[in-house]
């Protein structure tokens, strides 16, 4: 049951951080109780228990290993990928636990997520005058009360509308991890670097559920934020299966495309993945979902979505991807998942990291969440945001973008943070009910030419 997963306390870090608003009624003492629940879940495979367990005693020993500095940390990342020897998503979550990437104050920060405010599925959000519910003319009729498509959105006090020049920036999380903490020590900062305006849509159940469901959420977050905004274009970075979401939303709800300004997609799967097998079907009986199925190289969803080009950019799009994705593969050479065609002529650029910076730091190994604070991906977004079309690699100091680790605004805090929210990943796949044995039948919308 979910509430024997959930944590307690609430986020401490950051300028973003708020008091308990939602699903605060159910709660448990802290990560440690969370995951050690985990291991007598009796929908747990024998296997994944004892991986938990470890992970569980990993984390109450806390050995001193920590990383001191970025370099250190992107090196302990690169041994733990190199041995191979995790066979599944619970497995990386012992390997980077037992390597001590996950430090105390790490975890303190992690704790609680489900009950802080910027993970909220119930935001007030002001109704607004233009009609983009219950369809535009042209679009797929969405299946979901307007009032919870509206109130996913997350807004932060310091958001200004569309005043003052800045740029709406909408951030679409991937799969098992609430958009609020997806994004909390990487893009939620874009502000501090540009004069970008962010805002987050919240998935329900982490994105876990029908992908199709997800696309319907962003959909309609990209129509609000734009009409919130007084009819600006809007900007979208997207990691992992936010972009299948976002790219699905441009398809079948095609009145976005005229008010998205960019797509900046960081470790997208838009062909699907071969390592599907790291989370489902091989833990079928214990954590698959519909979305982990939806994400496999070879499946409706995404053949749906190839279909018609597309697999190709409706909007200036600006990919990022790493060799190294521990989730996402390939992610190299002409048949890598995160590339788009541009049959459209919109503008695309595809940067593959490890191509970009080769053999220099930001060209590094960089996993599928480590492309969230490489600084590379940084610069390639901002320059999206801030000029027309797609980012451009010629307007970018190459030089001394491939020598970081980190994106400026960054610190080793945020990086090791964001390799932290994989044990959150874990919590929800774990607690994800019922448990899916096949992905979810494709929308009759789709079959209308």
């Amino acid at each position: 049951m979910r509430a024997s997963l959930v944590l307690g306390a609430s986020f401490a870090y950051g300028v973003i951080a708020s008091p308990v608003t939602s699903r605060s009624a159910v709660t448990a003492p802290n990560l440690f109780t969370s995951l050690s629940n985990a291991i007598d879940n009796p929908d747990t495979e024998k296997g994944t228990s004892a991986t938990m367990a470890d992970i569980v005693s990993q984390l109450k020993q806390n050995p001193d290993k920590t990383p001191k500095s970025a370099h250190s940390a992107l090196s302990t990342i690169e041994q733990i990928m190199s041995n191979g020897d995790a066979s599944s998503i619970v497995d990386l979550a012992r390997d980077i636990t037992k390597a001590g990437l996950i430090p105390e104050d790490i975890l303190s920060l992690l704790d609680g997520y489900l009950d802080s405010e910027i993970n909220s599925l119930q935001n007030q959000n002001p109704v607004i005058n233009k009609s983009i519910y219950p369809s535009v003319a042209g679009d797929a009729p969405y299946s979901i009360p307007e009032h919870k498509l509206r109130s996913a959105i997350y807004i932060p006090d310091s958001f200004s509308y569309g005043r003052d020049g800045k740029t709406p920036v909408l951030l679409v999380p991937g799969t098992g991890i609430p958009g609020g903490t997806t994004y909390y020590f990487s893009f939620s900062k874009l502000g501090k670097t540009t004069a970008a305006d962010v805002v987050w849509v919240n998935l329900p159940r982490a994105a876990l559920s029908d992908a199709q469901l997800n696309s319907e959420y962003v959909a309609y977050a990209i129509q609000y934020l734009s009409a919130l905004c007084g009819g600006r274009s809007v900007a979208v970075i997207a990691w992992s299966q936010g972009n299948l979401n976002t790219q699905w939303a441009l398809k079948y709800w095609p009145s976005t495309r005229k008010v998205v300004q960019d797509l900046v997609a960081m470790s997208p799967d838009f062909h699907g993945t071969v390592e599907r097998y790291l989370v489902c079907p091989a833990l079928a009986l214990a954590v698959c979902t519909p979305s982990l199925w939806q994400q496999g190289w070879d499946t409706k969803f995404i053949q749906t979505l190839r279909t018609d080009d597309g697999d190709s950019a409706y909007v200036p799009t600006t990919t990022v991807y790493s060799s190294f994705d521990n989730i996402v593969q390939p992610m190299s050479g002409p048949n890598a998942s995160a590339r788009l065609g541009d049959v459209r002529n919109v503008g695309v650029t595809n940067a593959h990291l490890q191509t970009v910076c080769a053999g220099q730091p930001a060209g590094g190994f960089y996993t599928h969440d480590g492309v969230l604070y490489n600084p590379l991906a940084w610069a390639l977004a901002i320059d999206a945001i801030t000029h027309d079309g797609p980012a451009s690699l010629s307007r970018i100091n190459l030089a001394q973008v491939c020598q970081g680790i980190l994106w400026p605004t960054l610190d080793l805090k945020d990086m090791l943070a964001t390799e932290g929210l994989l044990l959150i990943a874990v919590m929800e796949l774990l607690a994800y009910q019922p448990p899916a044995l096949d992905e979810p039948p494709i929308k009759e919308y789709t079959k209308k030419k």
